[in-house]
């Protein structure tokens, strides 16, 4: 049987403004802590950032309260999540499909068709992004799990 690994799932959410991924990952650096996965986003001025973070479970208060602290100093809100998991659940995803789909303008209803076809092939919706704006919109779908 494979060992778990206990990691920490870091949600960080406001303003966005120069140094915030900066004094995030600053704040995590004192401890021995590995990054198992990272994305960021903006929209609007609106910073999300999430990171996967493997640690020792001894070591999960002491974060959290380092956080707490940056999220204060930077005037963002932080929420964590420590668990474990088995190293599998956390692997690389395979046999990914992308999907693109192209609108002008893009319409919450085409959106939701595509989701609820992805969803009804039994597959996941890993993420989301935009690829163009104009003179379309294009927004690719990176799906997982798709059995046809």
């Amino acid at each position: 049987m494979a060992q778990e690994t206990y990691t920490g799932l870091i949600l960080l959410t406001g303003v966005d403004a120069p140094g915030i991924t900066q004094k995030l990952f600053g704040a995590l650096s004192p401890f021995a802590v590995t990054i198992i996965d990272i994305e960021q986003v903006v929209i609007r001025e609106r910073l999300i950032l999430t990171a996967l973070i493997g640690l020792n479970k001894a070591h999960a208060s002491a974060i959290e309260a380092d956080l707490n602290a940056c999220a204060q100093e930077l005037g963002v809100d932080i929420a964590t999540s420590f668990s474990a998991m088995q190293p599998e659940s956390i692997a690389a995803k395979s046999g990914l499909l992308h999907i693109v789909a192209l609108a002008n303008p893009m319409k919450p209803a085409a959106v939701a068709a595509i989701a609820g076809a992805i969803s009804e092939h039994g597959a996941n919706i890993e993420r989301i992004h935009r690829t163009a704006s104009y003179p379309i919109t294009a927004v690719e779908f990176v799906v997982s799990g798709a059995t046809q």
